[in-house]
């Protein structure tokens, strides 16, 4: 069942309790300022009655469809709102219960524990995030917005390499086809092209290797020679044969969320539930990738910044970041130079370096794990002060 952490802000549980139809009174659930809230997905009516008496018995609260009373109204979301006493009270009081409570009591400690446990693996290799981690992009791109034409001789690519190494990074993201708004395709061939030779550099000069391809041929050829994680901008959703290409190579994957394509993303995107939207979609990314054969530990998910989201989104994802650990993968976040910080600085991009910078901070803060960045030194340092400040604490 899709289930999802909600903020405990005023706004944005109004907007979710708005969201599912309940009765006005139960906006005063938003009032309180209760720590932990999960929001069920599709709920039998039957059941939903019971999991709200069952809250309230468990001193916390849930808020329902206001027909689901009197079963006007076969399904409906359920937001649960309390502390972590009362969720647990309410685990050990659904274990009992029938209409398939028990799973929903099941999904309730699962949550409130996976939130905690972001560990990657991928090809023998092991990723904790205890400190967070960088990402440096390696655009192999005539046309990529902020670097396209910066790394077309691999003389460039040696020098660049030779430079993170010299202060710490090791690992890269690779792409040969552009995916800013309005890019145009290219064949498997013109991006095979472009990618081998640097993924093959990349991987002799010991660095963890991501491919930024949604295209299944570009990833295997690209696998067959070391790469460690393939970075699909559809999130399994492009390309069917994608899954079961990095099952076979016991491959990292990040699933970004998508609205549309790139050549027409930004064409006027619009959602009924942004945040909810973007977690389904990366749900079922993830779903893809168990059925074929991956674990959860090859994951990373991206909740996708500019792509197919207009500049408000763009910034409720970033202040609802924290709301993505509910899926217990590594959190990666692209937002170098976008238009995003452009939007709001009315700065080209050339001059968006310290903009960037201060929307990662906000990200980490937030709970991002992966700064995927094209200016790798700002952002070390950036990351060094975080993890510092992440670090220190009274001794007692």
């Amino acid at each position: 069942m899709f289930k999802e952490l909600v903020a405990s802000d005023k706004n944005r549980l109004e907007y979710e309790i708005i969201k599912l139809g309940a009765h006005p009174y139960a906006k005063t659930i938003a009032l309180r300022g209760v720590p932990l809230n999960i929001k069920f997905k599709g709920v039998q009516s039957a059941a939903a009655n019971i999991l709200k008496q069952e809250a309230i018995a468990a001193g916390i609260d849930a808020a329902v469809h206001m027909g689901t009373v009197g079963c006007d109204v076969e399904k409906t979301d359920v937001l649960i709102c309390g502390d972590l006493k009362g969720f647990s009270r309410l685990v050990d009081r659904l274990k009992i219960q029938p209409f398939g409570l028990k799973d929903i009591a099941d999904e309730i400690d699962e949550i409130i524990k996976r939130a905690t446990l972001k560990k990657l693996h991928i090809r023998g290799k092991t990723l904790s995030f205890e400190e967070k981690k960088i990402m440096a992009i390696i655009n192999v791109t005539p046309d990529s917005f902020s670097d396209g034409g910066k790394f077309t001789e691999l003389n460039d690519v040696i020098s660049y390499l030779s430079k993170l190494k010299e202060i710490g990074i090791n690992l890269v993201d690779i792409g040969g086809e552009s995916s800013r708004p309005g890019a145009e395709s290219i064949g498997v061939e013109e991006e095979l092209r472009r990618v081998i030779p640097v993924v093959q550099l990349a991987v002799k000069e010991g660095f963890i290797v991501s491919v930024d391809t949604y295209k299944s041929k570009v990833a295997e050829e690209c696998l067959k020679i070391g790469a460690h994680i393939i970075n699909d901008i559809s999130g399994f959703h492009f390309d069917a044969d994608m899954p079961k290409v990095c099952a076979d190579y016991n491959a990292g994957v990040c699933l970004m969320h998508i609205k549309g394509v790139p050549k027409t993303m930004q064409d006027n995107p619009k959602y009924d539930n942004l945040l909810e939207e973007i977690k389904y979609y990366l749900y079922e990314s993830i779903e893809l990738g168990l059925k074929n054969g991956l674990s959860e530990d090859n994951m990373i998910i991206d909740p996708g910044f500019g792509f197919g989201k207009v500049l408000d989104d763009n910034y409720l994802i970033l202040k609802y970041l924290k709301e993505f650990e509910s899926f217990g993968r590594p959190i990666l976040v692209g937002l170098s130079r976008k238009s995003m910080v452009g939007g709001v600085i009315d700065k080209p991009v050339s001059d968006r370096v310290l903009g960037t910078k201060i929307v990662e901070t906000i990200a980490l803060l937030n709970g991002a794990d992966i700064i995927r960045t094209h200016d790798v030194q700002e952002s070390l340092d950036m990351m060094k002060i975080f993890n510092f400040y992440n670090s220190v604490g009274f001794k007692c």
